[in-house]
Order: structure tokens, then C-alpha cells, then sequence
């Protein structure tokens, strides 16, 4: 029987290496085909929150259309001008906005014939009134439904794929919105040929219950086997903030756009937070970016537990980083613990469960949250709390092509690699001191649309076959999330 046993051993070792090798040799190009095909996506523009367009389809013809509606269209389409050509509708500086992830590392690209208004003043304070005014149409010449309502925006593919920026102003109200029962909502794109007839449509969308959904296919599965999309610094929003209004400390401390109901609504189930102690505030413990404080932590935590209660969903909270008040010594450690014990004692899955045990598992204890935390001696003397944390590999670069050599480096080191324990690749670019001292980059909003357009493409392809958890900066702005469903719809343990 030994003999037989060691064999057994050697196949699985050779299976799981040649998946280990598929995932670290995956070749990261810009032109590899979408494993989802065909594709269409709304996202946002970090810098402007500008609505975008993406698309990827091999049966895309000449004369195509995609146009965007705030209401799901219902319906035929038509033509206000059909006799007029295309390029007779295409005016100048038709809303191409430098900035937005569609445009890459902000260098021009070729025009899509967009059909917009100008852009609207930067200066206004009053974001109702920018998003109000970006919906006016004066020169679309697409319609729809019964009451031959205009179109938002139209664009003219000149190519089976493509990632535009458009000049509608994401309306931020909507968001707050979302609850456990919402999908679709907010912003519609349909792709239709020259004639009208319908090829597909898809929706800006939330997926509040999304483990829950495909609870079926992903139960058996552990954490480091699932795709789980996930934001870095997950904490630094500031609600209701206005681009146009940035100062020198926020563009290089905010992350995201959404507090964490918000984000964890929308699908994102890995959470990157960051924690300062500061003695003599109350509260003490404090969400932070950095040395810049951010949110009480009690806030933070309450919007997790509210959540998980409500969904039933799953979500690794990873205490990352002590930037503040921590010292040498293990005690603001302990007193952080207890606290974290104190306000999560009701969801928090029991640590002696370990990151082997499958989601069925997990859901069977009827708790929800694993805390992870980023310092292995608090981990030991807190066993049955906290779980190791989650290993993040951090490429540390500042532009697109130093990230990508980061990522497919990384997927090499991958090899081997049969430990349970979860690894985030974090997907977006970090500014250097000098960088932010001289404002070299414009801020992390602009860092993060010159990436995100690119990212969200490489996961898309048979790179993220390889993917575990992937954090990101102002996650809208990425198809992250779709994508991260996508590919654990395909995965099965039998």
C-alpha cells in the first residue's frame, strides 16, 4: 500500500504544480482575448467620476452604435437623422476627457465619435447641478421607448473592443441607494447595429449577495481558491467628496469613494485597513491612511456587522499596518484586539477554524467575518480571534508598464505555492515621497485611471485564472468585480 500512497502523492503534486505553473506563466498582454466575451461595461473615472464605456465583441460591424440611458431602455430604438452620416455628427472635442481610465496614461487616443456637450466647469461647487447639466443632450440622435425619449450619449466603435470616457457625471446619490435587493441600476449601455436591431445590453450594477447567489458552485472552495475582488486602503473616503476640490493631502490619501457599506454592496468582499492609536482622543483607534486619520474605527467595523448581518455574506477583514501610536511593545496591540473583539464579538469566525476550512464551513458557523491581522506574535497570542494575515504583494511602482512587470514577476513566484494562506496582488500604483512632495503624479485618482482600464482587462483574459484576492483603488473604476464573478462561476471542487 505505500508504494501506492507515495504515487497517489506524486500525481497530485504534479496536477497542482502544472495549475501553479498555467497561472505564473500566464503572459500579460494588452491584446489577449477576453475570456468573457462578449463584454460590455459601465464603470467610473476616479479623477471626474465620469461615466466610461468598455466593450469587447468579435461581432462587431461597421456602423455599430453603443448608446447609454439613465432608465433601463424598453422598446425599439431609431434614428432622429437617419439620412445623416456619421461623421457629419461628430464635433470636435466631443467629450474625450484626458484623465478618465479609457484614455491610458493620459495620452490621446483616437476619438470614438461621441456624441456631447461641452465639458461643464470644473469650479462649481454644486455637484447636482454638474450632474444635472451633463445629461442635457442637444445633438444625440438616438431614441428610445414609446415616448421617443433621447439617449444620454452615443459612441461609434471603430473596433471589435474599446474603454471610452464620456462627459456624464456619475450621479454619487446613487450608491447611498443600494440595498441587498438591488442589481441594475442607475446607467444602461446597448450596443445596436446602424438599423437599430439590438446586439447587447448591460447595466451599471451592485451585487450585494453575489456568494450567496453562487453559493452552489463556490461552498467547497477556500478562500485562497476564489477569485475576491478587493480594495486597498479601504477606509480613506471621504463622503461626498468633490474631485475639483482636492488639496495636496487628499490626493494622496484617499483611495476610494465609497464607505464600506457601500463598497461591500457592490461586491467587494476583502477589506485592506489600516489602524492609529492616539492616546488622548476619543475614540482612540482610528481607520487611517498612512498618518492621516480617517474614520473612527467603531464606524468602520459597525457598517461590516451591519452588513454581513443583513446579506449573509462572507468577508476578511485584514488589519494591516500600524502607522500610529503602536510603539515597540505589544500592548496597544492587545488593547486593539480586545477592541476589535468588543465590536465584532457576534460575527467574528472563530480563528481555530484556520484559512483551510472551505466557505460551507464557514457559513456553517453562522458568523461571518474573518479578522485577519498583520502581526504574527498578536496572532499566536490571539489564536482562536485572528487569523494570519493575508500575504499582500505589493508592486510599488508608477506607471502601467512597471506594474505589469510587477504582476507577471509575481505570478511566477507562485510556483509551488500550496499554502492556504490568502495572497492579494494590489493592483494599482504607489507614489514615492518626492513624488507627492512635487505632485509628480497628479494625485492617486489620476494614478488610478491610468490603470484601472489596463487591469481590468488583464483579469478579464486567461490572467485571472491565476487570481486570488485583487485590491484596488476606486474600485468603480475598474470591471473588477464582474470579473471576480466571472471566473469563480467556472470554478468547482469535486
Amino acid at each position: 500500500m505505500l508504494p501506492n500512497f507515495w504515487t497517489i502523492i506524486g500525481v497530485i503534486l504534479v496536477i497542482r504544480i502544472g495549475h501553479a505553473e498555467r497561472a505564473a506563466n500566464t503572459d500579460l498582454r494588452d491584446d489577449a482575448p477576453d475570456m468573457f466575451e462578449p463584454r460590455l461595461s459601465i464603470t467610473v473615472s476616479a479623477k471626474d467620476h465620469r461615466v466610461e464605456v468598455s466593450w469587447y465583441y468579435s461581432q462587431y460591424e461597421e456602423g455599430d452604435v453603443i448608446v447609454v440611458t439613465d432608465e433601463d431602455p424598453v422598446g425599439i430604438f431609431r434614428q432622429k437623422y437617419p439620412e445623416t452620416p456619421v461623421e457629419e455628427m461628430y464635433r470636435e472635442g466631443s467629450g474625450l476627457f484626458e484623465g478618465g481610465s479609457g484614455s491610458g496614461n493620459g495620452d490621446e487616443v483616437e476619438p470614438s465619435l461621441l456624441s456631447v456637450l461641452p465639458l461643464y466647469d470644473p469650479s462649481s461647487s454644486n455637484y447636482d447641478e454638474i450632474v444635472t447639466r451633463s445629461r442635457r443632450r442637444v445633438n444625440v440622435n438616438w431614441q428610445y421607448g414609446p415616448f421617443y425619449k433621447d439617449v444620454l450619449v452615443e459612441l461609434y466603435p471603430q473596433d471589435k473592443q474599446g474603454w471610452q470616457t464620456t462627459d456624464i457625471v456619475f450621479d454619487r446619490s446613487l450608491p447611498k441607494k443600494v440595498t441587498k435587493y438591488t442589481s441594475c441600476y442607475g446607467y444602461w449601455a446597448t450596443i445596436l447595429r446602424s438599423d437599430g436591431r439590438f446586439v447587447m445590453k448591460r447595466c451599471f450594477r451592485a451585487y450585494p449577495t453575489w456568494m450567496n447567489d453562487i453559493r452552489g458552485k463556490i461552498e467547497n472552495l477556500r478562500f485562497k481558491d476564489l477569485f475576491i475582488p478587493g480594495t486597498h486602503d479601504s477606509s480613506s473616503y471621504t463622503e461626498n467628496f468633490l474631485p475639483h476640490n482636492e488639496t495636496i493631502v487628499t490626493k494622496y490619501t484617499l483611495t476610494q469613494d465609497d464607505d464600506i457599506r457601500t463598497q461591500l454592496m457592490h461586491g467587494i468582499r476583502y477589506l485592506d485597513i489600516r489602524v492609529g492609536y492616539y492616546r488622548a482622543s476619543k475614540p482612540q483607534f482610528w481607520a487611517n491612511h498612512g498618518i492621516a486619520q480617517q474614520h473612527p474605527l467603531h464606524e468602520v467595523l459597525q457598517q461590516i456587522k451591519d452588513f454581513v448581518k443583513e446579506t449573509n455574506e462572507i468577508v476578511i477583514v485584514d488589519i494591516q499596518e500600524f502607522p500610529v501610536g503602536f510603539g515597540k511593545t505589544k500592548d496597544i496591540h492587545r488593547l486593539l484586539v480586545n477592541f476589535l473583539h468588543q465590536e465584532l464579538s457576534d460575527v467574528l469566525v472563530g480563528a481555530d477554524i484556520s484559512w483551510r476550512a472551505c466557505l460551507k464551513q464557514i457559513w456553517a458557523t453562522k458568523r461571518n467575518v474573518l479578522l485577519a491581522y498583520d502581526k504574527g506574535s498578536i496572532v499566536y497570542e490571539f489564536g482562536s480571534l485572528l487569523f494570519e494575515s493575508v500575504e499582500q504583494r505589493w508592486p510599488n511602482k508608477q506607471n502601467l508598464n512597471g506594474l505589469r512587470e510587477y504582476m507577471v514577476w509575481n505570478r511566477k513566484q507562485m510556483i509551488g505555492s500550496f499554502g492556504s494562506r490568502p495572497m492579494a496582488e494590489m493592483a494599482e500604483l504607489t507614489p514615492t515621497g518626492w513624488g507627492i512632495f512635487v505632485d509628480l503624479y497628479g494625485g492617486l485618482r489620476r494614478m488610478a485611471d491610468q490603470v484601472n482600464f489596463a487591469v481590468s482587462r488583464w483579469y478579464a483574459s486567461d490572467f485571472g485564472a491565476g487570481a486570488n484576492v485583487v485590491a484596488v483603488d476606486f474600485y468603480r473604476g475598474t470591471t473588477i468585480i464582474d470579473t471576480a464573478l466571472r471566473w469563480n462561476s467556472m470554478k468547482s471542487v469535486s
